[in-house]
């Protein structure tokens, strides 16, 4: 399940203050250094799973709960996919009422 950050500005302030630079959180956790890369930079709001983020949490000794949440799927949402150029889309196609399409 993939994990927001939430916490962006605390990451970075806490990894300075425990002197972890970007790798040495990677190696940590065992992820790709570019994970965290990302997530410091802001490229990124998210990680593919609740494992590496709670073990940047174990790293940084904060609690799971105050950095990440889970992102809710967007295939959970009964067909609505979250993104409004989608969702638009989707209205754009549906034939109008008394159209030919519809047929009435």
């Amino acid at each position: 399940m993939r994990m927001k950050l939430v916490a962006h500005d605390a990451l970075v302030e806490l990894m300075s203050i425990r002197g972890l630079s970007n790798r040495g959180l990677a190696e940590f956790v065992g992820c790709a250094p570019g994970t965290i890369d990302n997530l410091v930079s802001g490229r990124t709001q998210s990680v593919n799973g609740a494992r590496t983020a709670k073990r940047i949490c174990l790293a940084l000794d904060v609690p799971f709960e105050v950095f990440f949440v889970p992102v809710i799927s967007s295939n959970t949402s009964h067909g609505i996919n979250s993104s409004s150029k989608t969702w638009s889309a989707r209205k754009a196609k549906a034939p109008r009422e008394g159209s030919v399409e519809s047929g009435g």
